[in-house]
């Protein structure tokens, strides 16, 4: 790949990368399956509203638009994830001959820089998983990269216009996910260490850009206050509420999944930059602002990994300013052997991403999350139309996932139920509630054997007559090696939830 920047015109190689990798991967989601994530989130869009209990909307807004035009498909959920990689790619292209114009670069080293740094970004895992899962990382790393060449825009033109663009930007990332909140303060620190752009904090304009970022973030405070602030305490004081004292477990875990995520050429780039930083003690604003910009997201979350757990994709963010730094530093230098067995290993381990995706049944103990499901609701719904169909018996799970699961895979799209059936907590399942149409009827019960989530049977007997097995469905890779098992319980006459 790095023979690319050999070429003639390596503006338009990068444009036909951009390209061309946004077509695959349209070709790509039409054979691969729907994750239990995005289909909780298709679950939110079949009731509309301006937020919901986990997350902002964005990433429901999207599959909505998604499913819209192509429907309740699996092609309709993942459109926009390929869309919103598509305008960061371009967006990356467009902040690299930005940072080419502030750094005084002739148009050749402009073009290389571009095509190199679309390559650098390219060659992490998260560029391509990311960019056919839509979840609320998608957008959110829209709007954050966004931010920041609206923030390279400021530098070059000294325009305040651009502060109102920022506001924006931060307030869509913020109805995307709350974790956009982590660029604010990126953002105030460069501005305080940077003689040159220390006088805007004493102009109303960064001022005003917060008043507009709330504005764009009243709908999903408007749904907080109506619903006993449920998503802001979910999201942090009840995570917090979770912190541990110091154990060394979660930062291992947090290590091996970014070393990952970034594929190990990239994660030693990324350590490079912020030795490049210190060892020169930050000079230069462009690289200030993005090492600013990605510090509070990364470092607050390496520092709560001493006593919690950090999911592998709340650091993400973060990485793209640094892959921008990453790109000027690097484009112009010889490149090693070492670097380009890097880049080799790096392709070696995206072709094995997109392959696992591909094969069914594929064994991967708890990673495996979406084998078995399709055919597991068509099962169920056959049991379910022989006990009377849905007149009289509803369907549940015990959990959001595998319950959103069944409902995106049912011919007919049903309301099913998680934890919320039996008293205990179900996220936004609980704010949907348990109708009380379902008293009396049967139920089916569908489980399978992750060790994410208990089988709940204790609960579940406490709400019903009865609760008995009635069929166990094996998947199996080649027929040999085990991937999942799933189990459906028939429980009768249900009495209602009871608080467990």
């Amino acid at each position: 790949m790095l023979e690319l920047l050999n070429k003639n015109n390596p503006l338009q190689w990068a444009i036909r990368l951009v390209l061309g990798m946004a077509l695959f991967r349209l070709l790509y989601i039409l054979f691969i399956p729907i994750t239990p994530q995005e289909a909780y989130y298709w679950y939110y869009i079949q009731y509309p509203a301006l937020s919901y209990f986990d997350h902002p909307p964005m990433a429901a807004y999207s599959i909505g638009l998604g499913t819209l035009l192509f429907g309740d498909t699996v092609f309709g959920v993942k459109f926009m994830a390929v869309i919103w990689f598509l305008g960061i790619n371009l967006l990356l292209l467009k902040s690299c001959r930005l940072i080419a114009e502030l750094l005084n670069l002739d148009s050749k080293a402009g073009e290389r820089l571009v095509l190199f740094t679309i390559i650098i970004f390219n060659l992490t895992i998260f560029a391509h998983l990311y960019a056919i899962l839509t979840v609320p990382d998608t957008p959110l790393l829209f709007f954050w990269l966004l931010t920041i060449y609206f923030c390279l825009k400021l530098l070059q033109t000294q325009q305040a216009r651009w502060w109102y663009a920022m506001g924006l930007a931060l307030g869509l990332g913020l109805i995307s996910k709350y974790t956009m909140i982590a660029l604010l303060p990126g953002i105030f620190i460069f501005l305080l260490l940077d003689k040159k752009q220390r006088w805007w904090l004493f102009t109303p304009h960064p001022y005003l850009m917060l008043l507009l970022m709330i504005l764009v973030l009243s709908p999903v405070v408007l749904w907080n206050a109506q619903h006993d602030w449920a998503s802001f305490a979910f999201q942090f004081s009840r995570r917090a509420a979770k912190l541990k004292p110091f154990t060394s477990k979660y930062v291992f875990q947090l290590f091996f999944s970014q070393l990952f995520l970034l594929t190990p050429l990239i994660f030693s780039l990324l350590i490079y930059f912020v030795k490049h930083q210190i060892k020169y003690r930050f000079q230069g604003n462009v690289l200030n602002l993005l090492f600013w910009s990605g510090f509070f997201i990364i470092g607050g979350f390496i520092y709560v990994s001493l006593k919690s757990l950090v999911k592998m994709n709340w650091l993400l963010p973060g990485y793209l300013g640094w892959l921008l730094a990453v790109g000027w530093i690097f484009f112009n230098k010889e490149k090693s052997r070492w670097f380009k067995a890097g880049v080799n290993f790096s392709i070696f381990l995206l072709v094995l991403a997109y392959a696992i995706q591909l094969v069914p049944n594929m064994p991967l103990g708890e990673g495996n999350t979406w084998s078995g499901w399709s055919d597991a609701a068509k099962k169920v719904y056959q049991i379910q139309q022989q006990k009377g169909g849905r007149k009289n018996v509803f369907i549940f799970s015990n959990g959001y996932k595998s319950a959103s699961l069944l409902k995106f895979y049912l011919p007919d799209h049903q309301d099913t139920y998680a934890e919320n059936i039996y008293g205990r907590p179900a996220l936004q399942f609980d704010i949907w509630g348990t109708p009380d149409s379902l008293k009396g009827k049967s139920a089916l019960y569908v489980i399978d054997d992750r060790r994410e989530y208990k089988d709940d049977l204790q609960y579940v007997r406490k709400v019903f007559d009865s609760v008995e097995l009635i069929k166990t469905l094996e998947y199996k890779f080649l027929n040999r090696w085990h991937t999942r098992s799933i189990f459906i319980y028939e429980a009768k006459n249900y009495h209602g939830p009871v608080h467990q």
